[in-house]
Parts: structure tokens; C-alpha cells; sequence
């Protein structure tokens, strides 16, 4: 069933200043916030076992490279490690997107159980001095773990340039470059999680009213 709430909400529009909307909404059964929860828990769990799996995997193939002497050709095994960092980097962001969806959904929709959630947009974590810091190596790690898998290939692979360079040794220098680059746009794309929530925040917003105006209507 559903029920009526009245919410108070603070967002931020496009002059980047805040308004606050008075809005009638409607909150969800039992049944779907528990859906939704377990949806959270399980991106939360995924997410950090994807993490775990690609630190060791990747370590595992970095430690080789460092302890096994390669020539030119097999010195490109140390990009292996990219074809797990893209599409894990991809799936993590994507989690981190989700997550925000239905965060943001769940601050307007079922307000009694997510009065946490509500909190943190005044009571935030950015309480010490370093946290910008550690808020960006904490959701740019795949990227983190890219530069030292391409420190590792170019360790292992200079040598050989220094001794022959040409075109095509300097289009595989490159490469981990562009590889990184791409890693970098993936992580940083949900790298603000308040713009995120906030974004969501007024579609749900606007959706809400778009039904409330369409009932309104059929009334």
C-alpha cells in the first residue's frame, strides 16, 4: 500500500543555489524497500569483492613480471592486468550510479527508514582536513592500480626501447597511457556521489509531482 508524507527537501539548482520544495509524496510497502535494500547490500558486497579479486589478480601477474626476465614481446604481458581493471572499473562505477538511484529514491519515498541517509546532507563525513584526499584515492583505486601495473610494463619494457627504438615500440608506449586515461574517465564519472544523489533527487522529484498532477487529473 501506499501511503501519504509530507517531506521537506533541499536541492541545489542549476545557479547553484539552495531552494527548499514542500512536496506531497508517497512512501513504499515494506515488501519493496526490503527489495531495494537487498539491492544495496548486494552492490555493496560485489563491489568489494571485485576489489579484492583485482588487487590479488593483478599483483599475482605484476610479481611475475618482476621476478621472471622478459624480452620485448612478453614485457606486454604486464598490460594482461587491464582486461580485468576496464571492465571491473566499469562495474564498480556502475554499482556506485545504482547505489545513488536507489538512495536517492528511498530518501523521498520511504523517509521513516532512511532517516541516516537524510542525516548525512547536513551531518557529513568531511570532518577532517584530508578528506577531499582520501574520498578520491578511495574511488579512483582501479585507476590507482592501472598506474602501477603501467609502472611495472614500462620498468620491463624501456630497456628494450633504449636499445631499438621505432614506430611501432613507440605506439606500445602509449597504449598504457591511453588505457589509464579511458580507467580514469570510468572511475571518475561517479566520483562525486552527492552530485549523483543530488541529480536523482530532483528526477524523482519531478516524477513525483508528474504523477501527483496526472492522479490530480484522473481525480
Amino acid at each position: 500500500m501506499f501511503t501519504k508524507a509530507r517531506l521537506h527537501v533541499t536541492i541545489n539548482d542549476k545557479d547553484s543555489y539552495e531552494r527548499r520544495i514542500l512536496i506531497l509524496m508517497c512512501t513504499i510497502s515494506e515488501k519493496e524497500y526490503d527489495k531495494l535494500i537487498q539491492k544495496l547490500s548486494f552492490y555493496d558486497t560485489t563491489r568489494n569483492a571485485l576489489l579484492t579479486f583485482s588487487f590479488t589478480a593483478v599483483l599475482a601477474v605484476l610479481g611475475v613480471a618482476l621476478t621472471v626476465e622478459l624480452n620485448i614481446v612478453s614485457s606486454c604481458v604486464c598490460l594482461v592486468p587491464f582486461l580485468l581493471i576496464i571492465p571491473f572499473s566499469a562495474r564498480i562505477s556502475y554499482y556506485r550510479l545504482a547505489s545513488a538511484h536507489i538512495n536517492s529514491f528511498l530518501k523521498l519515498f520511504a523517509t521513516k527508514n532512511m532517516q541516516f541517509e537524510i542525516g548525512t546532507s547536513t551531518v557529513t563525513e568531511n570532518q577532517i582536513p584530508s578528506y577531499k584526499l582520501l574520498a578520491w584515492l578511495v574511488n579512483h583505486e582501479m585507476f590507482l592500480l592501472g598506474i602501477a601495473t603501467s609502472c611495472i610494463f614500462y620498468i620491463n619494457y624501456i630497456p628494450f626501447v633504449i636499445k631499438s627504438f621505432n614506430f611501432w615500440i613507440g605506439i606500445v608506449i602509449v597504449i598504457p597511457i591511453l588505457l589509464n586515461l579511458f580507467v580514469f574517465i570510468i572511475c571518475d564519472s561517479t566520483y562525486s556521489y552527492k552530485n549523483l544523489m543530488t541529480k536523482f533527487t530532483h528526477e524523482w522529484m519531478i516524477y513525483d509531482q508528474n504523477r501527483t498532477t496526472q492522479d490530480n487529473v484522473i481525480d
